[in-house]
């Protein structure tokens, strides 16, 4: 095999590797706008526009680059650096159905999940601040025995407001899961 040959097949096959190997397990880590449609149907139907993180006006949508595989060009959420008010303007830009308008305790993003190790209200401090900040109040993030933050999965939407406000440092005590 010549040389030319054998760099052209590598580099081919690295490309093929990154998008129907890593791609597909990177996208499925990727919490999507409120609204999506289920992930296999949303990497084909999403026509990669960037509308809705244009019009997102927390600047919270991001679009996936070359590493996320399958997903580039595609919308996700990063709930640590920007949370989701669920304002919903993103599905209604979304001209391809990847993004549906839905009732904001209908959004189903993602899921949070408490830390208990690193929850600051379970070491004996007074926090409460995912709690009081959840816009599901009370009902996504309840305190058990008024004290330990709770999340109840049947209301959580996914959106990211309790990590994104959680105190906890170095590492926030509250991370939110993408949708399965």
């Amino acid at each position: 095999m010549e040389r030319r040959t054998f760099v052209k097949t590598m580099f081919g096959g690295g490309i093929l590797g990154i998008l129907f190997g890593a791609g597909k397990s990177e996208a499925e880590k990727l919490i999507r706008p409120p609204g999506a449609v289920p992930e296999e149907e949303f990497l084909a139907t999403c026509a990669r526009c960037g509308k809705c993180a244009e019009i997102c006006p927390l600047g919270c949508i991001k679009i996936a680059h070359g590493e996320k595989g399958l997903a580039i060009g595609t919308p996700y959420i990063v709930p640590v650096e920007q949370a989701c008010n669920l304002c919903m303007k993103c599905a209604h830009v979304c001209a391809t159905g990847a993004l549906k308008p839905v009732k904001k305790t209908e959004v189903r993003m993602g899921l949070a999940e408490i830390d208990t190790s690193l929850c600051l209200a379970r070491q004996d401090h007074d926090c409460r601040v995912c709690h009081t900040s959840c816009p599901q109040y009370n009902k996504a993030i309840w305190l058990e025995k008024n004290k330990y933050p709770t999340v109840n999965k049947d209301f959580c939407t996914g959106c990211g407001m309790c990590e994104y406000v959680c105190i906890a440092s170095p590492k926030k005590a509250i991370h939110v899961k993408p949708a399965t």
